[in-house]
């Protein structure tokens, strides 16, 4: 209800909004047009209405000139942060016995640690999946869809297209979860410190691909969630980008309280 009242002030208020000059390339995108007859009247959704398409194309902008943070929402699960740290040149790791230091996949010593072997039990355990749990949510068409469990590793290594292998040795150490006794192999990588402070699931990764960085900006101008659906089709030349945002827009309930509480996303 809010944000329709936000785009009927909008659609209201299109004579003001129409006295900016859209000429930059990236408009363009925003409207994926790519056939000139698309010309004519033009209903305009403003960079100043958050979640918009213009709103998101520019957040996207600043998001490659610092680190970011983007919240995910859900049609199943609570909403979730994606965050890209850029660590300062004397932190950063150089070696893998560095990355070993800041990243964890292996299940602690239950008697030495056992603030941190509870938190992993709790927080940090893939699945059960496969052979031990064929209906979990990651099986898709019988294979595993999230790449575990990982085989076990006596070293980190670096693969040849950069990525981290982690250290996972098979120590004998096992969890419970599910009622199934579960090893290294489905630990998700963790930072020991940041899981013991804020006591949630908090998978830590190193990397230094573009490809990763790339994924986290995706959040940023993808879209929101759409409901795909079709009625009718009409042959109007009007542009209409409210009406584009609006119609089938999918908002989940705590996306919905996020967005009444002001919260940022």
């Amino acid at each position: 209800m809010v944000e329709s009242e936000r785009l009927l002030y909008l659609r209201l208020k299109q004579p003001n909004l129409r006295l900016g000059k859209f000429k930059q390339l990236h408009e363009c995108m925003v409207r994926r047009e790519t056939n000139a007859i698309n010309i004519g009247q033009r209903i305009i959704l403003s960079k100043s209405f958050t979640g918009g398409p213009r709103y998101m194309f520019n957040n996207c902008k600043d998001a490659f000139a610092i680190y970011c943070l983007t919240i995910e929402f859900q049609k199943r699960g609570l909403p979730h942060a994606h965050l890209l740290l850029f660590m300062h040149l004397e932190s950063k790791p150089r070696t893998v016995d560095d990355i070993d230091k800041v990243i964890k996949t292996e299940i602690p010593d239950r008697r030495k640690n056992p603030k941190l072997y509870a938190a992993v039990e709790k927080y940090m355990i893939h699945g059960p999946c496969g052979h031990l749990n064929s209906k979990s949510q990651c099986m898709i068409n019988g294979k595993y869809s999230k790449f575990f469990p990982k085989a076990f590793r006596d070293r980190t290594i670096i693969d040849e297209a950069g990525f981290p292998r982690y250290q996972r040795r098979d120590d004998g150490r096992t969890v419970s979860k599910k009622n199934v006794e579960v090893d290294n192999s489905v630990i998700v990588p963790y930072n020991a410190s940041l899981l013991l402070k804020f006591g949630c699931h908090i998978n830590v990764e190193y990397t230094c691909q573009t490809s990763t960085i790339k994924y986290l900006f995706k959040y940023l101008h993808k879209g929101n969630d759409r409901v795909t659906a079709a009625f009718y089709q009409n042959n109007r030349s009007q542009v209409d980008e409210i009406l584009n945002y609006y119609d089938c827009r999918y908002i989940s309930a705590c996306e919905a309280a996020w967005r009444l509480f002001g919260y940022p996303i």
